[in-house]
């Protein structure tokens, strides 16, 4: 029987003038796009695992739903894979961060749909419906606000075990 893996995995978003987006970064393999996503790593929540993976993995930091918006599993090397999905509303996109090679890119919703898999859809859709009734800033015409600074989630700090990810009601 394979083993069973914790993940959780995050769709952040912002607001532009004219339209939500969704940031994506390039798969492992660099063949394709994907959200963010990790394994949970010992003690950690599911919450917790979101904030420190969007980090390393995009350079964003934001406001995280409390609860996931929607679960789905997979299978990989004979591995099953258990993914809880939570959706950020970005306010900080760092210019660098942990895993930058990877790539970083924000996408009109349709466009991110069709590089996504079909079990991310419906979180995608979701993503969209929470967007459009909590838009907080619009961050312009396609750039956010760019910084090295500001404030930090709980990845790669000192006094992680004491602090606790943005969350908002979904």
């Amino acid at each position: 029987m394979a083993r069973s893996h914790k993940q959780a995995a995050v769709i952040p978003y912002r607001i532009t003038r004219w339209r939500v987006e969704i940031a994506l970064v390039r798969t492992s393999s660099r063949n394709g796009w994907t959200v963010p996503k990790g394994s949970l790593d010992k003690g950690e929540s599911g919450c917790e695992a979101a904030v420190r993976e969007t980090e390393e993995e995009a350079g964003l930091l934001g406001e995280l739903t409390r609860r996931p918006i929607g679960r789905y599993r997979y299978t990989k090397q004979h591995e099953c894979y258990k993914v809880s999905v939570y959706v950020m509303r970005v306010t900080v996109v760092l210019e660098s961060w942990r895993e930058a090679d990877r790539g970083r890119r924000w996408m009109a919703v349709e466009e991110a749909m069709k590089r996504l898999p079909p079990e991310l859809h419906p979180c995608v859709r979701e993503t969209q419906r929470i967007a459009r009734r909590r838009p907080g800033p619009d961050l312009g015409s396609g750039t956010a606000r760019e910084t090295a600074g500001g404030p930090r989630s709980l990845a790669g700090t000192p006094a992680a075990a004491s602090r606790r990810p943005a969350v908002a009601s979904a």
